[in-house]
């Protein structure tokens, strides 16, 4: 009998191709990229909803994850003057982000650049979550002299302000308020995430962004 129900729920999976058997998640820490929600590691994800336009996607704790900016269908047509992060703060980590023409060859005679970009989440003696990017070293034909940032921050709480170099930026009502301007931020209450749009910053030039509760 216990086979036979075994036998007649896999085959109520397999007959709904929207629904995965399971899904396993070492150890760590996991975000469901597609609705925020955080499972602990090691552990199984039963009955997983993924229909095919949202296959399951998870990523780890800590992780810094570049991103071209929304709306992007091409790596020509991309957006040069905007850079994109999606940031999973944990600990401390850090991420170097290389970059060349994309074209040529001549990244072996040095023709690059790379940019350390480090995100410490929150601690005991420090509230808040501090985003440093340095400054860009290297260069390469089509380096952008300056760029304006987005950075998407999974968490569960919104922070009272964001400051950038010690200056505040403004927080927004909504993520359509966002959208339409060149810098500011805003938290969606429903999931916690806080996403934060930046100035164009001078690629020769470092600086750091915290999330202060």
């Amino acid at each position: 009998m216990a086979l036979d129900a075994c036998d007649d729920a896999k085959a109520g999976i397999e007959e709904n191709s929207d629904v995965r058997g399971f899904v396993w998640l070492p150890k760590g820490t996991w975000t469901d990229y597609w609705t925020g929600k955080t499972y602990q590691g090691p552990t199984t994800v039963d009955g997983y909803h993924a229909p095919l336009d949202t296959l399951p996607l998870f990523v780890k704790g800590g992780s810094i994850v570049p991103m071209w900016p929304k709306g992007t269908t091409s790596w020509q047509t991309r957006d040069r003057s905007e850079l994109d992060y999606d940031l999973y703060p944990q600990g401390t980590s850090t991420y170097t982000l290389y970059e060349d023409d994309g074209v040529t060859r001549k990244f072996t005679e040095g023709a690059s650049a790379t940019q350390q970009v480090r995100v410490q989440a929150p601690t005991r003696g420090k509230a808040s979550t501090t985003i440093k990017v340095d400054a860009s070293v290297g260069s390469y034909a089509g380096r952008p002299p300056a760029r304006s940032y987005r950075f998407t921050v999974h968490g569960k709480d919104a922070p009272s302000q964001v400051v950038m170099n010690g200056s505040r930026l403004q927080r927004l009502d909504s993520a359509t308020a966002l959208a339409s301007s060149e810098t500011g931020w805003y938290t969606d209450p429903a999931t916690g995430i806080t996403e934060i749009r930046t100035p164009s910053v001078s690629t020769g030039r470092g600086f750091t962004v915290e999330l202060r509760k």
